[in-house]
């Protein structure tokens, strides 16, 4: 085997048939009456000597552990991928549908009379799996040697810190219910840009990995498959910077950041005016001090541990039982049953909730870390809140480090001791907010020694 750093990369369509659920709205029927572009599959091969890593970024929502552990059970069998060498990114696009249910189990019968309230089409599992196997044949068995080229630079004008803290000293996700009552935004963003080009000797770009951190939440038209801004991103950058290069773009930890400035509501925002901005802030990037490595070290690890479940008051739980009593099918909002109220949701999560906390005491947390030479990729399950990404970037001994949040499994939002005290839709008790207020510093500390263990390890 060649013990130069090589790449093989591959990418594929992943759109759901038309009439299938499009996730991202808690509450709503959406189903895809278009396409307005495609969604995609792209898989990045690192190998040099015996180390190889399998990278997807997928244009979707979300994926469960099911559908991740179907994709590493697919590299490890057929194609020899250690399975801790398999990390399955999704861009969280909200105009798209999931790998798995993250909404409700089925034990509902309002779930089973309208499924699409569970979450993802259960077709679409399948037909995204098939696509995806041949994309990953292709990528693992295309490697060449290339070199690394990375760098970053910073654009403030795209993504902002969703949650505002009110006057009482609670906090909300955006001006959506009292702008009177507004005083500042809660934390900061992260404005960084990173861009890493893998060049053939022949000067090719043959892939490149694109990282910045926000919710893509642009939602309109609701019934229509897009990709958002990272698919626009990818889109502009392949047109305009890099033809023939085939773009992964890695979304960061994204939990109460967007694009959607509540502070500033008039300024342009589409999916096409932020990658354009976002373009730019790549073509500075590389115009900026970039760190070049001809044979990059490829290392990688993956660690497991428990973060405990929150403790909270049994009678939140004695209330949804009752609310559901009272109300067995959801609360419409409309005649024809295609939106109700939130309320009805977080109930019926609760009752989920309750029944994984009978069981188990923790949830098991996953983190994989990959070394190219002076760039490091993390890779986060779930939504940590952009502080712990902040952290991260600045304790840890790489050059530069991209993160990729919403990875291989469901977990929920991972908010600040300081926000689960402020409350907020982000904090709210369900299956999407359940974790101890201490676990997004537990992430941060066994992130950065889990990046100082690659770091120290002689190559």
């Amino acid at each position: 085997m060649n013990p130069a750093f090589q790449i093989g990369v591959a990418e594929t369509t992943i759109n759901p048939r038309l009439g299938m659920q499009i996730d991202g709205n808690i509450g709503a029927y959406r189903p895809a009456e278009c396409i307005l572009n495609d969604l995609y599959g792209r898989a990045l091969v690192f190998q040099k000597g015996n180390q190889r890593f399998l990278l997807l970024s997928l244009d979707l929502l979300a994926i469960t552990r099911e559908w991740s552990e179907a994709i590493r059970d697919f590299a490890a069998t057929e194609l020899g991928f250690d399975r801790d060498a398999v990390a399955v990114h999704v861009v969280q696009n909200h105009s798209s549908p999931s790998l798995g249910h993250i909404m409700l189990t089925d034990r509902f019968e309002a779930a089973k009379k309208y499924p699409w309230i569970r979450g993802s089409d259960p077709a679409y599992g399948p037909l995204a799996l098939e696509k995806l196997k041949p994309m990953i044949r292709e990528a693992a068995s295309q490697v060449q040697p290339v070199r690394l080229l990375f760098g970053s630079s910073l654009e403030a004008r795209v993504s902002f810190n969703r949650r505002v803290v009110m006057r009482d000293g609670t906090a909300e996700m955006g001006l959506w219910s009292r702008p009177y009552d507004a005083l500042y935004r809660e934390g900061p963003s992260d404005p960084e840009v990173g861009v890493a080009l893998f060049t053939t000797p022949e000067l090719k770009t043959l892939a490149l990995l694109l990282h910045h951190t926000s919710h893509p939440v642009h939602w309109d038209p609701h019934t229509a498959i897009h990709s958002d801004w990272p698919g626009a991103w990818a889109r502009e950058v392949r047109e305009t910077l890099f033809p023939g290069g085939i773009p992964l773009v890695l979304n960061g930890c994204c939990g109460n950041v967007i694009h959607h400035d509540s502070l500033n509501p008039h300024r342009e925002d589409t999916p096409e005016s932020m990658a354009k901005l976002l373009t730019q802030a790549v073509q500075t990037a590389l115009t900026n001090p970039c760190i070049s490595q001809d044979d990059p070290v490829l290392a990688y690890k993956t660690i497991r541990f428990d973060i405990p479940f929150r403790a909270f008051p049994k009678k939140i739980f004695e209330d949804a039982h009752l609310f559901l009593k009272a109300n067995p099918d959801p609360k419409w909002t409309d005649a024809t049953h295609t939106r109700f109220e939130w309320d009805w949701h977080f109930a019926a999560s609760l009752v989920d909730l309750e029944q994984v906390l009978a069981t188990q005491k923790a949830f098991e947390y996953e983190i994989q870390a990959v070394r190219l030479g002076d760039l490091a990729l993390l890779v986060l399950p779930g939504e940590p809140f952009v502080e712990a990404q902040l952290e991260i970037k600045q304790r840890s001994p790489a050059k530069r480090t991209f993160v990729a949040h919403m990875s291989n499994r469901y977990v929920g939002y991972i908010p600040t001791p300081e926000a689960i005290r402020r409350g907020g839709y982000e904090t709210r008790p369900s299956s999407a907010s359940k974790l101890i207020p201490e676990a997004l510093q537990m992430i941060t500390d066994q992130s950065v020694a889990l990046l100082k263990e690659l770091y120290a390890r002689p190559q």
